[in-house]
This record gives C-alpha cells, structure tokens and sequence, in this order.
C-alpha cells in the first residue's frame, strides 16, 4: 500500500483531480469530444480468428504496424485456463490476418506465471517491443499479476523481464486490487508511462472488477500506483491516447465510452458495445495529443459457446466529431 507521503504525491505534476470513492466516474467539467458520443460499430468475423472447437481466441491486444504490416496479440485459452498462452498474428491490410501461433508460453514451474499467460499488451520503444502480459500460477487465476517480455521484432523471439512481475497485487486484502489484477494497458503521455489495469477484491466477481493506473519514467519500470485508484468499473477494459485526453471502453461491465481530460477523472460521455477490444491506436505512444482519434480494432464475439475475433469498425475519428 502507499504510505501517507505517498498518498500525497500525484502520478503527474499539478493538483490531483477529484475522484469519488471506490471508482466512481466524476461529474463532466468541459463539453466531451462529439466522436465519442454516438459512435457507430460493424463487426465483421476474420476467417483466421473464427471460433473453433476446442479453444478460445480471446483478449486481443492492441494493435500496431511494423515492416508494412499490422501485428495483433490474443490469448488463446483451451480448457477454461488450463493450457492458455498469448499467440499472435499479422495482416497486410487489417481485414486478411495470418495466424502465426505461439508467441509466448507458460513460465517455468515455480515462477510466478508458470500456469498461464494471458492479456497481452503491445509496446514499441526505443527500437524494441515489449510485450505485458498477464501470468498466474498453481492453476489458480486469482494469483494473477503483471509481468513483460522484449523482443527486437513484433516476430520475437521474447524474453522475459528480469524484474517480472513489475505489478503485482496488493498484499492487504482489504485493498480494491488485492485479489488479482491484470490486462495493461499501456500509454505514454507528458513524458511518463501510464500502465492502467484491472483489480478486485478476493471473492469478487467480474461485474465487480475496477480499473486503476500506475506510472513510471520508464516503460519498464518501476510503476507507482496512482492514489485516486480506482478510477473506474471495468473488466475486459481498453484505453487510448484520444486528442488530449485518454478514451476508455469498460468491456463486459457496461457499454459506456469514458472520457477523461487528465487520464484519472473518468466521465460516461456515450455508449459502444463492446466485449474484449483490441484497438488500432499508434497515438498510444508518440507522448502527444491523438487528433485523429479511432477507427478500427479486433474484437471478441461467441458463436454457442466458443469465442473468435472479428473486425470492429468503429467511427470515432477526430474529424468526424469537428476541432
């Protein structure tokens, strides 16, 4: 937990923004971005990712371009997280995808996340990828924490992060994010890194699960949690770099499109539905303002009881909603 001088000291300079308890959204101060108010969506299914008996493809990461193709990560899930992994694929025009499997597998016995990785996040930097990762062990998804791999090319090979896991669970259970936490999403913004992330309690369910931020100098760490946490409900979330701001989906827990002017006081400004989104978002890592906003991703779907990943257009692009 933060200790008082801690408590006291905001992710970025500046007064810290108001935040009600236990996740709250705060009330709207400025008018928010038009685009993010109505968006529309198409979900078209990807014949690489269909359902297919057996497994789940499921969690796709964010998605970014590199060598004049795009790369997706996904955790594929057979046996409700008995033998679950990130895997990966590339596309040449964003809609035809090449299934490219295994990009990286379960820790060693013993380690932190030698029963499964899950929830990728993909992060260009300084020439390299890295690759979070969600890891559990025992077989117990409830002992989930945050850890990285680095790679020199979207292709791998990955290795893992001596300092893994840079996140891990709070060890008082009374705190929000105690019994697990997990799904980074990572953002660079005012020369800083921003790692959001779900949490919640032992005993918890999904409808109950919280998002909170952590930050640091450097991509790899260490991360700081921020005091206001939690900043908003949310399970299979996503968050981006929009205009100024930071954007964020709530996925599972409601359809509601979040708006923030400082990336820690969150508002309700519209509603998408959405599951488990991977957005196409290069402005996640410049450090500047994303004037182009969004317009597609990889999404979760079911058919019966098996999930796949389709394409999800989604319109809301900075100039679709005006200066």
């Amino acid at each position: 937990m933060l200790n008082r001088r801690q408590a006291l000291v905001p992710l970025v300079q500046g007064a810290l923004p108001w935040v009600a308890p236990g996740g709250a959204l705060a009330r709207a101060v400025n008018p928010p971005p038009p685009e993010l108010v109505k968006p529309k969506r198409k979900l078209t299914p990807v014949e690489a990712f269909r359902p297919v008996h057996g497994f789940d493809r499921h969690d796709p990461s964010n998605i970014i371009r590199q060598d004049g193709r795009y790369w997706v990560f996904y955790t594929r899930n057979a046996g409700d997280h008995r033998d679950v992994t990130i895997h990966h694929a590339d596309s040449a025009d964003g809609l035809n995808w090449r299934d490219l499997g295994l990009a990286l597998g379960r820790g060693e016995p013993g380690q932190w996340d030698e029963s499964g990785t899950i929830a990728p996040c993909i992060v260009p930097h300084a020439g390299r990828f890295l690759l979070f990762y969600t890891g559990f062990r025992g077989g117990d998804l409830a002992t989930r924490d945050i850890g990285i791999a680095v790679a020199g090319h979207p292709s791998g090979p990955w290795r893992r992060h001596a300092a893994n896991p840079v996140l891990r669970r709070d060890p008082d259970p009374a705190v929000w994010d105690s019994g697990m936490l997990g799904d980074a999403n990572v953002l660079l913004r005012g020369g800083r890194w921003w790692l959001y992330f779900k949490g919640r309690r032992a005993g918890e369910g999904n409808l109950q699960t919280r998002v909170g931020v952590a930050s640091a100098d450097s991509p790899l760490g260490p991360f700081r949690r921020h005091p206001a946490n939690p900043l908003f409900p949310g399970h299979a979330f996503s968050a981006w770099v929009h205009r100024d701001g930071v954007a964020a989906l709530c996925g599972v827990v409601s359809r509601k499109v979040l708006w923030s002017e400082d990336g820690i006081a969150f508002t309700a400004v519209g509603e998408l539905e959405n599951t488990s989104t991977g957005l196409y978002a290069p402005g996640n890592f410049t450090g500047r303002a994303n004037n182009e906003g969004l317009a597609w991703g990889l999404e979760q779907y079911a058919e019966g009881a098996t999930r796949g990943l389709g394409r999800i257009d989604v319109d809301m692009r900075v100039a679709r909603g005006g200066p």
